[in-house]
């Protein structure tokens, strides 16, 4: 009986020797944080790059229409 404990106490604290060794979920999980992040920055460029292009053309708009003499 004790022979089976051991076996089984064994088995148990190899798995738990290679779950903490292994690094593959780590290194996906890793990259996985790292495109969040880099499409978070994306999004938030164009977004500002978007608004300073608008307030960029309303401006245009607005010194063409003065301009011109356009009400």
């Amino acid at each position: 009986m004790l022979k089976l404990i051991h076996e089984a106490l064994s088995r148990q604290a190899t798995t738990l020797r290679t779950l903490i060794t292994d690094q593959r979920g780590a290194t996906a999980t890793e990259y996985g944080i790292l495109v969040a992040f880099l499409a978070m920055a994306l999004v938030l460029g164009v977004a500002a790059f978007g608004q300073a292009l608008n307030l960029h053309y309303q401006n245009l708009a607005a010194t063409l229409s003065s301009a011109l003499g356009i009400p």
